[in-house]
C-alpha cells in the first residue's frame, strides 16, 4: 500500500526545503519544512518554519507557519520526539542576516554584517540565536522558548582546544533511546561550523564536523557532543539493541560514500571512525534518512515479512545517484545497518533530503522528501515536498 501526496507545495514566492517528520503515539504524522521567501537559496533573507500535520487515518492538514516574521530567517533545526512524555519537539535558530556560505567576504565585511545584524534585531525586540518548539497536545498547539546548548571541549586538526556547540538542522530527526544505562535520553544530530573560513568544499572539509546533542531531563536542558569525522556535515543515527549508537553522515569528500561512526556512551563521544562501501550519494552528499525498527514494534505480519534470524529491520534513504540529486533509493538492512540485502526505488526523479519515521498505530511508514521533475534535472526541490505513506509489504516487495 502507498499514499502519496505534496504537502508542501513551492508555488508563489514559497519555495520548501529541508524536510522533517516524527510520528506520535497517537499515530499523527508531525511534517516540518523551512519556507524560503522568493528564493530556493540557502541564505534566503526570509524564511518561515512551517508545519503540516496529519492525524491517522485522516488527510494532511493545510500547511501552518509556525515562527515567520519579515526580515528574519526561521531556520529548521531538528525534530525529536519523546516517547516516554509523549512531547514533540523541534529546534529552530533565528538569524537576521543573509549570507553566502561560500562568500569571499573580509574579517571587516563579516563584522559589519553582523554588527547591523545585531543592532536591527535589537530594534526589532527579536533575540538571535537557538530556540525550540514544544506540543504536548499531538502537534495542534506550540510553545516557544530561547536555549542554549552546553558546550564540550574537544582538539581540532591545528591542534588547538575548541568549544563545541551544537547546532541541529533539519532532515533528520532525533531519537529516544531505549537501551541500558541511557535509556529515556533524547539524542539529536547536529553539527559544529566555520571553525576555519572556506569558499570551496575542500575548504569545508577542514572546517566542519558532526556531532549530536542530548537531553537527559525530556529536553529541558541540552548538552552537546564531542565531534566525529572532520569534513562531515549532516547526519543521522540509530540506536542499536546492545545500546550503541550508529552515526551515519553526509560528507565533503566528494567520493560517494557515507561515514560511519560509533558511540558506546549514549552518543557523547564517537569512535571507530569508517566508509560504507555500500551506500552511496552524489558527489557533493546529500542529508539522508536513517531509521532503525525494532521488531517489537512491528505487528506480527510484518515480522512474517522479514527473512529468518532478522534482527531488525532498517532503513536507510537517499539520493543513489553520482552527480545530480535523483534516483531516491531505500536500502534495507536486517542486522542494524550493518549490511543492507535489499534495495527498492523510490523514485527516478530528481529528488534530495528525506526524512522518515514509523508508526506502530498506523503500521506505516512516512517518508518526506524534496521532490523535482524530469523536465528540471538540475533542480530536484522545483515542486517541493511530498509525503510517501507505505507499508512494510510494499518496501520489501
Amino acid at each position: 500500500m502507498t499514499k502519496e501526496k505534496l504537502i508542501f507545495a513551492s508555488v508563489g514566492t514559497s519555495n520548501y526545503r529541508i524536510p522533517s517528520v516524527i510520528a506520535t503515539s497517537k499515530g499523527t504524522l508531525l511534517a516540518f519544512s523551512n519556507d524560503r521567501k522568493g528564493t530556493i537559496d540557502d541564505h534566503a533573507e526570509v524564511a518561515s518554519l512551517c508545519l503540516a500535520r496529519k492525524e491517522a487515518d485522516k488527510d494532511w492538514e493545510a500547511v501552518r507557519e509556525l515562527c515567520t516574521l519579515e526580515g528574519y530567517h526561521f531556520l529548521i533545526g531538528c525534530a525529536v520526539y519523546d516517547k516516554n512524555t509523549n512531547k514533540a519537539m523541534i529546534f529552530g535558530e533565528v538569524r537576521g542576516a543573509s549570507v553566502n556560505e561560500f562568500g569571499e567576504y573580509t574579517e571587516a565585511e563579516l563584522a559589519e554584517i553582523r554588527r547591523a545584524e545585531r543592532q536591527k534585531a535589537a530594534r526589532d525586540g527579536v533575540r538571535l540565536g537557538d530556540f525550540l518548539l514544544e506540543s504536548d497536545d499531538d502537534g495542534v498547539t506550540w510553545s516557544r522558548r530561547d536555549i542554549t546548548f552546553e558546550q564540550a571541549e574537544f582538539t581540532h586538526r591545528d591542534g588547538k582546544r575548541y568549544l563545541a556547540q551544537g547546532c541541529t538542522h533539519g532532515g533528520s530527526h532525533g531519537i529516544t533511546l531505549k537501551h541500558g544505562k541511557y535509556a529515556g535520553r533524547l539524542l539529536c544530530p547536529s553539527r559544529i561550523m566555520n571553525l576555519e573560513r572556506y569558499t570551496d568544499s575542500a575548504g569545508l572539509c577542514k572546517s566542519v564536523y558532526n556531532n549530536a546533542v542530548y537531553s537527559d531531563d525530556h529536553g529541558a536542558t541540552w548538552h552537546t557532543t564531542t565531534p566525529v569525522q572532520l569534513g562531515t556535515g549532516e547526519g543521522t543515527l540509530i540506536e542499536r539493541a546492545d545500546g550503541t549508537v550508529l552515526y551515519n553522515s553526509r560528507a565533503y569528500f566528494d567520493d560517494e560514500l557515507r561515514y560511519l561512526a560509533t558511540s558506546y556512551d549514549g552518543g557523547e563521544s564517537y569512535t571507530d571512525f569508517r566508509t560504507d562501501a555500500f551506500l552511496r550519494e552524489p558527489q557533493f552528499g546529500c542529508n539522508a534518512s536513517f531509521l532503525r525498527v525494532e521488531l517489537d514494534e512491528l505487528s506480527e505480519s510484518e515480522r512474517a515479512l522479514l527473512p529468518e534470524g532478522a534482527r531488525d529491520v532498517t532503513f536507510y534513504v537517499g539520493p543513489r545517484s553520482h552527480v545530480v540529486r535523483k534516483d531516491l533509493t531505500a536500502c534495507v538492512s536486517f542486522d542494524g545497518g550493518e549490511t543492507y540485502s535489499h534495495t527498492k526505488l523510490i523514485t527516478s526523479d530528481p529528488s534530495a533530503y528525506s526524512s522518515l519515521d514509523y508508526s506502530p498505530v498506523t503500521s506505516s511508514f512516512c517518508l518526506i522528501y524534496e521532490k523535482g521533475e524530469p523536465a528540471s534535472p538540475n533542480n530536484p526541490y522545483k515542486l517541493g515536498i511530498t509525503a510517501l505513506e507505505f507499508t512494510l509489504d510494499w518496501l520489501l516487495g
